[in-house]
């Protein structure tokens, strides 16, 4: 029943498919055409719904009976329409980023081939019966088969493009039947090899239109500028098609509207005979054309009103377009004489509870969250997307790099990725994929590059879908990252570069452009140096930009036996081949919940830029760094902060700023405070939108800049630290009191008990309030990250996971001011030398203050060190921070541009971020002092000298290095806290290059210090203290 000549044999890719075309519904008046929306089409009836469902695990089993069957009555399943069918139960998903789940065998696959037949019934009137009938299918994953009432149809291939069939001669007067049989495998496959879920089935929407016998064909059009961009040029070519057995005669008018208002109208009369198609261009000069651009999505609407002899309206097809001019001069890449940088990510079609079938309010909402955190780029890697996506990429301004559906990674594994784009028999697959790309997206503005596809190796097959591209459309210029160097791209592209790398290609003089389709893998926490690649980009006019990887997690929302909602990943299902959770690599959670590393790059890629000039003046520098748009739509506000707290606000006027521009602007506030202040004193600008816009309201953050006038010192806090001492040394108590085993210091209020053997710090107290639940430990460990993946084995080889402590001696010192512990212990792993020394003294003073310094020497080579710092444990009670330095999300060395100084105050438990896969999350950089505390504001403050690396978490490192799951994380009996001298930096080398080496911990010597003090905020002001 199945001819398996189809699904096997490259040179074929489609029977009886309508040629492609332009994406576009029919509409039957001029309102509702400018309206575009497909609800108030007339021609277009939605199928998407409720269809039966039945799974064969073998194409063959698909038998004529089954195609003829009543689901009703056939024991058919209901499935939603569009969906991937493992969704629902059917066949798992399966996660893999390269490895082919079939044999490496082209074009054949293996007899055992999920194959889901899909049925349901949709009704056609008698009028109908006057209309031509199509179908269309978005996409289908990755071959289908269609009947209609039993009868063939017609077959395709190309999971992610238009399918669209003449069904007129297969339908009746009312009740119709639809019978889609959809393959899990064909030759395609071999073709799309993405890394991605691989999921099948009918993924996106489905729909009939019903049009008249001489109908819109197709419509190109093609809007083309002046040098000077003064005068803009449409051509629009319109191909006429009469599937009507007699000739006709008809007119077409055209007409051009901007923001709903008519400028440019013409019409003409012809006739066509029988079965006859014909092409009509029109012609149109705009005057000051409206240019479209990321920053200015300004949108012509082009209507084709195709009328009867009487001129009655038989149907509308509505385009919008723009006119925007795409150049590269000298290795630039200009848009609208303009040289552009290109701030992107690359994105999936993949949601977490319906698979691919992302919904148009999911997309709306994917594209609102790139413009609110200044992405104006996206690559749709590595198929093109739902035509709707490309829609919102036109009104809302967002560049595209549309990829064709290609991908033969898994090649790789058998010695030539390559292999297929060397062989002629599959050159017209290769070139397919690429026209029906190009013809279906060509009208939208938002599309500045076609990919010939990702990671296929390359060969003369890349060659001929370039040459067809350009034959096509000269308006773009062509990418393809596997090409490297060769002629047939026009952009130079490379995936993962080191910085280094980056700033050498900025260098070299060459006519094309430099970009770096992938770069910054998202994966869990991270990515690091985004600054560094950005200062550098900025540098160089031949860098074009990049697109981070990726987007968003892949996560599919499931739950345990038990009822707990988690995202899977790879080998969650039982899948095999799987590739884990390389698959969750997103800047957005599953849900599009933000992660921190999403926050950093809104930061990196801001668009307005505030750098000091000179403190002693007040004067700052304010740069646009839109390409297109003045500041006009910009306020900013400033906040002088001294210790944190704000003392002066007020705001400066940006909106005369013109892009590629800066201007010097004077607050004279600044010199004020500096002269008065002793304090730390920093400026933070906030510049926000002035007025609502399609993607933010009015007041939206843009972005934050900080600049410190005067810097936070070790002699600052030391002043502070005495002071506090004078403070609290005025009470009576001071006593040490010698046991066995421990020495009590009772200092006031507090009490402080320490081990005689050991020299360990095992309680501290005050007014009854215990703050130790056990004791401060020296710890190189951080539950590795998603980009520790490589030197997470050197760490653990070294025996970092695992130290055991050997004291060599405990020392006590007693005065009439303080109380001194100090130990000096080495440690190490089974079956490895020692790693390092460790000395490590508490002094308690009468003020109950507790000075703790440590000092440690390696005492070997080292791979560079997780971390270096103490870790305790209070008890649960005290569930709470407040603390002085970056946030207020989680921050690391590398990835802190956004994160500004200030004061924070917030549960523990909101520090957590729940990355899929459980891993080292929460650190705050450069903290002056964090108080943790309980719901009766008694705790323990701890202070720096100069500054630390703080966390408080409820779960131990143990348990975060073991987990693979959210819901594995049990928690501990008590807060862990973290107090670090330094932590390393994050990078991305899960798919890429490391941290930078400044952010390496290589030392072999570290001294540091911090102090900790209990106290009852009810009667001390933590913030006035410290």
């Amino acid at each position: 029943m199945l001819d398996k000549n189809y699904y096997q044999n490259p040179k074929i890719q489609h029977i009886n498919m309508e040629e492609p075309r332009s994406s576009f519904i029919p509409f039957d008046n001029p309102q509702n055409a400018l309206e575009n929306e497909w609800e108030l089409s007339n021609s277009f009836r939605l199928l998407n719904g409720k269809w039966y469902f039945k799974l064969f695990d073998m194409p063959c089993k698909v038998t004529e009976d089954i195609i003829l069957a009543d689901p009703k009555t056939c024991n058919f399943d209901q499935i939603i329409v569009p969906s991937n069918f493992q969704m629902f139960g059917h066949d798992i998903p399966i996660y893999s980023n390269t490895r082919y789940l079939i044999p490496v065998d082209p074009p054949f696959v293996p007899d055992i081939n999920p194959t889901g037949v899909y049925k349901r019934d949709f009704y056609i009137s008698k009028q109908d019966l006057d209309k031509e009938v199509f179908i269309v299918f978005e996409g289908i994953d990755s071959a289908f088969y269609l009947f209609i009432n039993g009868c063939f149809v017609g077959f395709s291939k190309v999971s992610h493009m238009m399918h669209e069939f003449d069904v007129t001669k297969f339908i009746k007067e009312g009740t119709n039947t639809i019978t889609v049989v959809v393959l899990k495998y064909s030759d395609g496959t071999y073709l799309e090899d993405q890394d991605k879920w691989r999921m099948s089935g009918i993924f996106r929407d489905v729909y009939l239109l019903l049009r008249p016998k001489v109908f819109v064909r197709d419509l190109y059009l093609k809007p083309v500028l002046s040098d000077d961009l003064k005068e803009g040029y449409l051509s629009a070519e319109i191909e006429i098609e009469n599937r009507s057995n007699e000739q006709k005669e008809f007119s077409i008018e055209v007409q051009v509207f901007f923001d709903k208002t008519l400028i440019k109208s013409s019409n003409k009369s012809l006739g066509l005979s029988a079965s006859g198609k014909q092409e009509i261009t029109f012609e149109f000069q705009i005057e000051s054309p409206r240019l479209w651009s990321a920053e200015t999505p300004n949108l012509y609407t082009f209507l084709a009103i195709l009328k009867d002899v009487d001129g009655n309206i038989l149907e509308i097809i509505p385009q919008s377009f723009g006119f925007r001019k795409i150049e590269i001069k000298d290795g630039v890449f200009y848009l609208n004489n303009v040289p552009i940088k290109l701030k992107g990510v690359n994105r999936h079609d993949m949601h977490p509870r319906v698979g691919f079938a992302v919904t148009r309010k999911m997309m709306q909402e994917d594209i609102t969250l790139m413009k609110q955190h200044n992405i104006n780029c996206v690559r749709t890697s590595h198929y093109p997307n739902h035509p709707y996506f490309l829609e919102l990429c036109d009104r809302f301004g967002i560049y595209v790099i549309d990829e064709a559906d290609l991908e033969t990674h898994g090649f790789g594994a058998v010695g030539d990725w390559g292999l297929l784009a060397k062989d002629p028999l599959w050159e017209d697959a290769f070139v397919e994929r690429a026209k029906m790309m190009v013809k279906r997206d060509k009208n939208h503005p938002s599309i500045i590059m076609w990919s010939l596809g990702n990671e296929s190796g390359y060969g003369p097959n890349h060659d001929k879908m370039a040459q067809w591209i350009r034959s096509y459309d000269k308006s773009r210029p062509i990418h393809y990252e596997s090409a490297r160097n060769a002629e047939v791209v026009d952009i130079v592209s490379v995936m993962y570069p080191p910085v280094e790398k980056l700033e050498e290609e900025g260098k070299k003089i060459e006519r094309r452009p430099f970009f770096m389709c992938e770069y910054a893998h998202a994966m869990g926490n991270g990515p690091g140096n985004l600054k560094e690649y950005w200062d550098v980009i900025y540098k160089y006019p031949r860098l074009l930009g990049g697109c981070v990887w990726e987007w968003a997690d892949h996560g599919i929302l499931t739950k345990t036996p038990d009822g707990k909602e988690y995202y899977a990943y790879g080998g969650d299902f039982g899948d095999e081949p799987n590739d884990g959770n390389f698959c969750i690599d997103g800047l957005l959670f599953p849900d599009r919940t933000p992660s921190p590393g999403m926050i950093e790059l809104k930061k990196v890629y801001e668009p307005v830029v505030i750098e000091l000039l000179s403190k002693e003046e007040g004067t700052f520098k304010v740069t646009n760094r839109y390409d297109f748009i003045s500041l006009n739509h910009i306020e900013v506000e400033w906040e002088l902060l001294s210790n944190g707290r704000i003392v002066k606000e007020g705001s400066v006027d940006v909106s005369d700023i013109l892009p590629h521009s800066s201007k010097e602007v004077k607050i004279e506030e600044v010199k004020e405070v500096l002269e008065s202040s002793r304090e730390e004193l920093f400026i933070t600008f906030t510049a926000k939108l002035k007025n609502s816009t399609a993607w933010a309201k009015r007041g939206f953050v843009i972005t934050k800049s900080q600049i410190a006038l005067k810097e936070y010192t070790s002699q600052d806090a030391v002043q502070k630290i005495d002071k506090a001492n004078s403070i609290f040394s005025k009470q009576n108590r001071f006593e040490v009191v010698d046991f066995p085993d421990k020495v009590a210091v009772f200092a006031g209020n507090t009490k402080a008990e320490f081990c005689r053997w050991t020299g360990d710090l095992k309680n501290l107290e005050h007014n009854g309030h215990e703050f130790i639940k056990s004791s401060p430990r020296f710890n190189l460990w951080r539950a590795p990250t998603d980009n520790d993946v490589h030197i997470k084995n050197e760490w653990i080889k070294a025996g970092f996971d695992k130290l055991q402590r050997r004291i060599v001696n405990v020392s006590l010192e007693k005065n009439s001011k303080y109380f001194k512990v100090e130990s000096t212990s080495v440690y190490g792993a089974y079956s490895v030398k020692p790693v390092l020394e460790v000395s490590i003294s508490y002094k308690i003073f009468k003020s109950g203050i507790v000075e703790t310094n440590v000092y440690a020497r390696a005492l070997r080579e080292l791979p560079p060190l997780p971390k270096i710092g103490l870790q305790f444990m209070m008890p649960k009670e005290f569930e709470y921070v407040k603390y002085y330095g970056r946030g207020p999300h989680e921050n690391y060395p590398d990835i802190k541009q956004s994160a500004i100084v200030g004061i924070y105050d917030m549960a523990i438990k909101d520090m957590y971020v729940p990355y899929i896969m459980p891993q080292e999350y929460g650190n705050r950089c450069d903290v002056r002092w964090a108080f943790v505390y309980n719901i009766h504001g008694i705790g323990l403050c701890i202070k720096g000298v100069p500054t630390f690396n703080f966390s408080a978490r409820e779960y131990t490192d143990d348990v975060l290095t073991k987990a693979k799951h959210t819901y594995e994380l049990t928690k501990a009996d008590g807060i862990v806290v973290n107090v670090d001298f330094k932590i390393g930096g994050i990078g991305s080398q899960s798919c890429g290059p490391g941290p930078l080496e400044k952010y390496l911990i290589k030392d072999d010597k570290f001294e540091f210090c911090f102090y900790m003090i209990p106290v009852d905020s009810n009667s001390l002001d933590v913030e006035k203290l410290l």
